[in-house]
């Protein structure tokens, strides 16, 4: 099962964030995304969503 609608959505930007949860491993499986970019996902996003790659290189 991977991963499909809401999902693959970034809570910050609102593009595709690449995530591949259920299909053997995601990049964002071995990230640490710093505490000032988790405070941009607003509160009804938290914790429905990877941050892409591109927001977390952007706003760290």
């Amino acid at each position: 099962m991977g991963v499909t609608g809401e999902e693959r959505i970034c809570p910050i930007c609102g593009k595709d964030n690449n995530c591949q949860h259920g299909q053997g491993g995601c990049w964002c499986d071995n990230i640490k995304v710093p505490k000032q970019v988790l405070d941009l996902v607003p509160e009804d996003k938290k914790g429905k969503a990877c941050i892409c790659k591109a927001c977390i290189e952007k706003y760290s």
